[in-house]
């Protein structure tokens, strides 16, 4: 008497196929909208702070960063606070605003430093850096949002959507990028995500286009014939210009 024997047939196996296909194109597809919407979200930063800085401008005839009287304009209330628990926007421990110097440029003391720095030690209370009165100003304006509540926060620079932060600055970060007054710089951001930002926005190379970006700490980059895609595994400083 012959035993059964017992296993699957080919459609059985045809059908498992396809639902593992199924599947894995569904992974797939999750991580190409997620990485999708991050890259679209940092792209969206640039067009909120133009649209901050265009109108702090034509609130106040100054830039903010630069602004002479931002000492004036605000409360002590709105400019920041003094201690590390207290709100910049519902406590009474305010300080002053830092003016600017008022010479329609933004000065930018430090700036290669701020390459390799970690974003909470960029916190600055003083000083001559417009690039952090920038944040300063148009945060006491009430056009952007404070990040935290602790001494200097106010002059942070803001987190993105990757964790990294977002930096505007005057001087030209790499090697053949396109003049401009205010340069717009997304720092620490994946591979995967600058490059999808720079496909969609320009021409998808690091060192090539109106959008350039060099790996973390290397202050400028080749501007070479040859085109350099995006390592994925990679952070990239990327930056455009924002004005």
């Amino acid at each position: 008497m012959k035993s059964k024997q017992s296993g699957f047939t080919l459609v059985e196996i045809a059908i498992v196929l396809v639902i593992i296909g199924l599947l894995l194109g569904g992974v797939l597809k999750g991580q190409e909208m997620i990485i999708s919407g991050k890259a679209k979200s940092l792209f969206a930063d640039k067009s909120a702070i133009q649209a901050a800085y265009n109108t702090y401008n034509d609130r106040f005839r100054a830039l903010p960063g630069d602004d002479r009287a931002a000492a004036g304009r605000f409360t002590g209330l709105a400019c920041g606070v003094q201690g590390a628990g207290a709100s910049a926007v519902n406590s009474g421990a305010g300080q002053s605003c830092t003016n600017g110097d008022g010479n329609s440029q933004m000065s930018n003391e430090g700036q290669a430093a701020r390459l390799t720095a970690a974003q909470g030690a960029l916190i600055v209370s003083s000083g001559g850096n417009e690039t952090y009165k920038f944040w300063q100003h148009l945060r006491a304006a009430q056009m952007i949002k404070t990040e935290g509540t602790g001494t200097g926060e106010i002059y942070i620079q803001p987190l993105n959507a990757v964790s990294g932060w977002t930096a505007v600055n005057s001087g030209i970060l790499f090697i053949g990028q396109q003049p401009s007054t205010l340069y717009f710089t997304q720092y620490v951001t994946p591979g995967n995500v600058a490059q999808a930002v720079d496909s969609a926005n320009d021409d998808g190379f690091t060192n090539q286009g109106g959008i350039r970006s060099a790996g973390n700490g290397t202050a400028t980059n080749p501007n070479t014939g040859v085109a350099a895609p995006y390592l994925l595994n990679n952070n990239y400083n990327l930056s455009m210009n924002l004005l």
